[in-house]
């Protein structure tokens, strides 16, 4: 310190360290009010359940400034006692200050990315936008003067708010050493609380805070840059086998497929492949399309599916599934959770990325149901019970649909989403154009607590009971709808698909329930197709099926074939003993040649079941060397998948698109 200032004592620089501690939180804080008050880039309100967010954020906001400020604050703590001039005293504070304004800055870059774009800023995002082809289009001045939050505003919180802060943060410095705490207990007090309160929050605030699920999306950005980075870029570089990788899966693909007249026609995009005698658009007059994506719904709690409990809690679906009326695949697989796995993997034919949400590749161009259907004219619309802001979705399904309906109203109560909804579909199936309505439930979801106890069939004492009540109540929910719309005269001429999004761990591989694991109660869904269409095969098939087959199906149903990167296949036309693999973190599970292999997260042993006399997976088999084999093939396939969708080569960009019909253009976002 300069000569002839008072004696500092480590107590009054604890008081400086923490009053930027607190000034830069308030800047977080200042962020995060203008973040949620303003409306969309697009639009409307950037949340519609902000009050769901606004906590949280605050909460975990604190935890960054914690995490950068603990260094300087138990350096004072240490030199608490300690008198006399220290000159680098003014150093420290500057580097604190320093590290506070930059995290306000990254803090503000992260809230435009999720306005602009629904995913978090990080090395992911900018390994994507770091290839020239996305960078240049993506340099948004024009997009920024159009913000209907304010044009150019997020360029000036960016300089506005760090900038204010490091200007006072400055002042404070120069102008005293801070005044002294007294007593000693109230510094150690405040350095043990924000130690404590983060492991003491409801739920364990530090295991939330770097959540891979819901409450990654308002963890702070310390934590996400860190998260992200802790997830690796082996991605990024092809793998040096590429070429055998990319080989393999077109063989196999082929060879499942009863239809093969297809080619593999662009090394750039190793899963895009053309009809051999050329595109068909729809048949005339065109089918009306409604898919039925429901939460949670677990193929071992399904009574048509095997499940022993009785009552059956899916009376109505088992009803439609025996009934002539449908077509039923009993092993059907999902991705597991979370819900977003199961929109891509139902929409688009996409499997996920091994270690990332799908939704975080937004450079990348996806060929998906929708936006196929809108360009042969049909009106596509999405119902949904859910808050499709907490998995980035928003941004995906603004495009993909005209129409977006959410409902917070409804506190996640699917029946009045779904009578909401049908209101809807009887006026689009009355103004004579096709109509693609796609309609998402959430009751049936962790902790399943009942939405109406007269449907009650179980206790409520342990999950494994309280999801056989909702389930009851998805099912009865679905009944209602159906009831509604087959009185409709549209719906003689109208395909339903009715699939779960995901299972769910209860424990019964003796893990704790909701732990991620890759057992049938995770992954195994019911998947019905219901309709008059002559093409539809009747009936309960036992073959393999996956959320991957519903485009590729329900594209055939319609009578279109044109060029598509779907890994899915046409379950008119698909080998019912295929292949199936998927890898999520460390965990696979692969499928072939009659057995099933799954890696076991509590032994993390990969083990062989007998695929089809041990569904369940409830008797390993002798460990062999086609275990090995096939727990490579999954890996081996899951690094291809994990390249082509970091590096976009999934599907050409609307002006690169071999078959001369681009996809809808982005829609503006519609609440």
């Amino acid at each position: 310190m300069s000569q002839g200032e008072p004696e500092a004592a480590g107590s009054r620089h604890f008081v400086i360290a923490l009053r930027l501690a607190a000034s830069g939180w308030l800047g977080c804080l200042v962020l995060q009010a203008f973040l949620y008050a303003r409306p969309g880039p697009y639009g409307g309100p950037f949340l519609l359940e902000w009050r769901r967010y606004a906590f949280l954020a605050a909460y975990y906001d604190l935890l960054g400034v914690w995490l950068l400020s603990a260094p300087f604050l138990l350096l004072w703590l240490m030199w608490y006692r300690r008198t006399g001039n220290w000159r680098g005293a003014r150093l420290v504070h500057r580097i604190q200050a320093a590290l506070l304004t930059f995290n306000l800055l990254l803090s503000q870059l992260d809230h435009e990315v999720l306005r602009f774009l629904g995913i978090r800023l990080g090395l992911s995002f900018l390994a994507t936008y770091a290839r020239s082809h996305t960078l240049g289009d993506s340099l948004f001045a024009d997009v920024l003067l159009a913000d209907a939050g304010g044009a150019l505003l997020p360029l000036v919180l960016l300089i506005l708010v760090p900038g204010l802060y490091a200007s006072w943060a400055m002042r404070l410095i120069a102008r005293a050493p801070g005044a002294r705490c007294r007593p000693a207990a109230i510094p150690y007090g405040i350095a043990v609380l924000l130690l404590l309160v983060p492991l003491a929050a409801p739920a364990n605030g530090w295991r939330m805070a770097t959540s891979q699920f819901r409450l990654r999306k308002v963890e702070p950005v310390v934590l996400a840059l860190a998260t992200d980075a802790a997830l690796g870029f082996g991605d990024v570089s092809a793998p040096d086998d590429l070429r055998s990788l990319v080989t393999a899966y077109q063989a196999r693909w082929l060879d499942e497929s009863d239809d093969k007249a297809w080619r593999f026609a662009d090394p750039a995009y190793p899963y895009l492949r053309e009809p051999t005698g050329g595109a068909t658009g729809p048949a005339q007059p065109p089918w009306n399309v409604i898919l039925i994506q429901l939460e949670t719904l677990r193929g071992v709690d399904v009574g048509f599916l095997g499940s022993r409990a009785r009552p059956s809690a899916t009376p109505y679906l088992d009803s439609l599934a025996t009934s002539g009326r449908a077509a039923a695949f009993s092993r059907a697989l999902s991705f597991g959770p979370p819900s977003i796995n199961g929109i891509f993997a139902g929409h688009c034919s996409v499997a996920p990325h091994s270690r990332r949400y799908v939704t975080a590749f937004v450079a990348t161009e996806f060929h998906c149901l929708p936006g196929m259907l809108r360009r042969y004219g049909y009106r596509a619309e999405m119902f949904n019970a859910g808050d499709t802001d907490w998995d980035g979705a928003t941004y995906w399904l603004t495009r993909w649909y005209d129409r977006l309906w959410r409902y917070p109203e409804a506190k996640e109560h699917d029946r009045p989403v779904f009578r909401a909804a049908a209101r809807r579909i009887r006026a689009l199936g009355r103004s004579g154009r096709p109509f693609l309505a796609t309609i998402v439930s959430v009751s049936n979801h962790t902790p399943f607590l009942s939405r109406e106890t007269r449907l009650d069939i179980a206790e409520h004492d342990t999950p494994q009971h309280r999801i056989r009540n909702t389930t009851r109540y998805t099912d009865d929910v679905v009944a209602e709808l159906l009831g509604t719309l087959e009185k409709e005269p549209w719906f003689a001429h109208t395909i339903v698909v009715i699939f779960g999004d995901h299972g769910f761990n209860l424990g019964e591989h003796d893990q704790r329930p909701g732990q991620q694991n890759l057992y049938r109660e995770s992954v195994w869904v019911p998947l019905l197709f219901l309709g008059a269409h002559p093409r539809l095969p009747r009936g309960v098939h036992h073959g393999h099926a996956s959320l991957l087959d519903i485009t590729p199906t329900v594209a055939d149903l319609l009578g279109i074939r044109e060029a598509n990167p779907w890994q899915g296949h046409s379950l008119l036309a698909a080998d019912p003993n295929r292949a199936f693999h998927m890898v999520a973190r460390d965990l696979v599970l692969a499928e072939d040649e009659g057995v099933s292999g799954v890696t076991d997260p509590v032994s993390d042993a990969f083990r062989l079941f007998d695929r089809r006399h041990d569904w369940l997976q409830n008797r390993p088999l002798p460990q062999g060397r086609s275990a090995a084999a096939i727990e490579q093939w999954a890996r081996r396939s899951a690094r291809l998948n994990d390249h082509l969708l970091r590096s976009g080569a999934i599907w050409p960009a609307a002006g690169g698109r071999r078959t001369g019909r681009g996809s809808a253009p982005p829609s503006a976002p519609r609440r």
